[in-house]
C-alpha cells in the first residue's frame, strides 16, 4: 500500500508532465485539503493555547518568561512545567506547519 507522501509524488510528477491538462476538479479538491489540513492544525493550536493559558494564570507568568526560566533550570521538574513546556513546543511546531500550507513556494 503507498503511502501519503509517495501518492503526493506521484501526482507531482503527473502535474509536472503536463500542467494545462490538469482537470479543474482536481485542482479545487487540492485546495480544499489544504485548506481542511490548516483548519485542523489551527484548532489543535487553539486548543493547546487554551491550556497555556491555564497555566499562565494558575503560575501567574507569561509563556515566554516560564520558558526562558525553565531553559535555564529555575522552574525544577514539576509535571506541570515539563507539560507548559511541551505544549510551547507543540504549539511552535503546529504553527510552522501550518505556514508550510499558506506561504508560496519558492522557486
Amino acid at each position: 500500500m503507498m503511502t501519503t507522501l509517495e501518492k503526493i509524488k506521484r501526482l507531482e510528477r503527473y502535474v509536472g508532465v503536463d500542467n494545462s491538462a490538469i482537470d479543474p476538479v482536481l485542482d479545487m479538491t487540492l485546495e480544499k485539503l489544504i485548506r481542511r489540513e490548516l483548519n485542523r492544525l489551527l484548532t489543535l493550536k487553539s486548543r493547546l493555547v487554551e491550556q497555556v493559558s491555564g497555566f499562565e494564570n494558575k503560575y501567574s507568568l507569561t509563556s515566554e518568561q516560564f520558558y526562558l526560566r525553565y531553559e535555564q533550570g529555575e522552574m525544577g521538574d514539576d509535571i506541570d512545567f515539563i507539560e507548559w513546556s511541551a505544549t510551547l513546543e507543540m504549539i511552535a511546531t503546529l504553527e510552522q506547519q501550518a505556514d508550510l500550507l499558506v506561504k508560496e513556494p519558492v522557486q
